[in-house]
């Protein structure tokens, strides 16, 4: 009897037009018919991948990472013509390419995705920044299981009405909200750390807020280092406003880290 093929499961990685075009395939544009991309021939019939955008902000580390959904290999890959929808998202003016084509597996996040965690925090430091990575059954089901149990509707955000993909776009939805999420005034927006000074509902004396995409990146950036028992070098004290709180060791320095997903997706405020 022959043997039945093990499933392999990988992370795909595309920008975000790509999938928002032609969300169930991996495509390449970029390799002749005679030069298929690496890897593409390790993708068979029923393997199974998760759809990762990323968003095309210059510097990669404020950008958002996005689960588009979940698939399931149909058709491995072939030389071809893209889909009609597809060719808007073909930059360079293509009209064939590499495609593996696959149908959606299981449950599906929301059409516009979920805003996650590096995926280096579910699959550690292996995760390589390439169009196909493979992982682990467990990897895979870690990741599908967090985005599922995270359910968000990114229509109420306000202006953005989807999750913001850098920094300068959640600085706007924080200007714009700033009053439902408990803050009283806007005393100053810094061109460096801290990035505002705020004056929140029901305390006197302001606060320094800064905004990072991903809590962590208040330390990867260095800015525990400008502080000291939760104060800056003024005196006032220093919390994070963050899109998603991703590392518990940013709580120690500041005095509090404050996740403004949950903060919008649970109607809450800050509160001190």
């Amino acid at each position: 009897m022959k043997k039945r093929r093990e499933t392999k499961y990988w992370i795909v990685k595309h920008d975000l037009d790509s999938f928002d075009a032609l969300p169930r395939f991996i495509w390449r544009t970029d390799k002749a018919a005679n030069d298929k991309p690496q890897r593409f021939d390790q993708v068979h019939e029923g393997d199974r991948w998760i759809a990762f955008a990323y968003t095309s902000d210059d510097d990669r580390q404020y950008s958002l990472r996005i689960v588009k959904g979940f698939y399931q290999c149909s058709e491995p890959a072939l030389y071809r013509k893209i889909p009609r929808r597809g060719l808007k998202a073909s930059y360079d003016g293509e009209r064939w390419a590499w495609i593996i084509e696959g149908k959606e597996y299981g449950r599906q996040p929301s059409k516009l995705g979920v805003g996650v965690p590096p995926l280096a925090d579910f699959v550690g430091n292996t995760f390589h920044n390439q169009a196909l990575t493979p992982i682990k059954r467990e990897q895979f089901e870690k990741i599908r299981e967090h985005v599922l149990k995270n359910p968000f509707d990114p229509r109420k955000i306000p202006l953005l009405g989807r999750e913001p993909e850098n920094e300068q776009e959640l600085l706007a939805v924080v200007v714009f909200f700033h009053k439902k999420l408990g803050i009283e005034k806007i005393l100053h927006v810094g061109k460096a750390f801290p990035d505002m000074l705020v004056k929140l509902n029901g305390r006197r004396q302001p606060i320094h807020l800064e905004l990072e995409l991903y809590s962590s990146g208040f330390r990867s950036h260095g800015h525990d280092r400008h502080v000291r028992n939760g104060k800056y070098t003024d005196g006032q004290a220093v919390a994070v406003l963050c899109w998603i709180d991703n590392c518990k060791r940013v709580h120690l320095p500041v005095h509090r880290v404050y996740e403004l997903r949950s903060q919008i997706r649970d109607g809450g405020t800050i509160c001190w």
